[in-house]
């Protein structure tokens, strides 16, 4: 007898489920053990899946630990759809993240709590930082991306878009480096927000004249 069908919302719902269970399998390893030595196979078994299986929703370690931020994703490009369209994709970026990031009343957002939970495991690794750059077109942020393709008025595979969120990626991990290691400061979102806050301020000034350049051809001096 043939095998009746799964319905298709049962079946979507059950892969979402199953993404879920990996993405928070990986996190709670890379937290307890460190990125470098969590594996994929470590990862599957924590979800109780097979490594085939874990393929089918991630292609490599690296994906499934970025995961950890499709909620912030959705956050961030949800409170981009609101702001209005004369300001500069950055600023967006900046006054969305900030929304999303900040404590309110005190108690800190879902967005802090899970971008939080990537920069320990980031800040705890020695590899991930080099794949995820490696790789950023893989586990750019999607809903971000869809909501700047908006915004800009042109395809979300446009070269605009990718550069604009291939520079902001840059940015967040200059501006988080180093946060919860000895010697630094501890990972709050006071501190995050500051620092992400200085790091644009400080990618701005670098469209400006840096210093009084003296008049001339335009050419380094040469030596005596």
């Amino acid at each position: 007898m043939a095998r009746a069908a799964v319905p298709r919302g049962l079946r979507e719902r059950k892969k979402m489920r199953t993404r879920a269970t990996l993405i928070d399998a990986a996190a709670e390893l890379c937290l307890r053990q460190g990125y470098d030595n969590t594996t994929v196979d470590q990862i599957a078994a924590a979800a109780e899946v097979s490594p085939r299986t874990f393929s089918r929703y991630f292609p490599t370690k690296v994906s499934v630990v970025a995961a950890i931020t499709d909620e912030l994703d959705e956050l961030i490009a949800e409170a981009m759809e609101a702001l209005p369209g004369d300001i500069t994709a950055y600023d967006a970026l900046l006054a969305a993240s900030l929304e999303v990031l900040s404590r309110r009343d005190g108690v800190e957002s879902p967005g802090f709590r899970r971008m939080a939970m990537l920069i320990r495991i980031i800040n705890g690794s020695t590899s991930y930082r080099a794949s995820a750059l490696a790789l950023r077109h893989d586990v750019t942020n999607k809903a971000t991306m869809r909501v700047m393709a908006r915004r800009m008025n042109v395809p979300v595979d446009d070269r605009a878009v990718t550069l604009v969120t291939d520079v902001w990626a840059v940015i967040f991990s200059d501006s988080f480096a180093g946060l919860g290691q000895p010697g630094n400061l501890e990972i709050e979102s006071d501190v995050i927000c500051e620092r992400l806050s200085a790091t644009v301020a400080l990618f701005r000034s670098t469209w400006t004249p840096w210093a009084r350049v003296p008049a001339g051809d335009g050419q380094p001096p040469t030596s005596a």
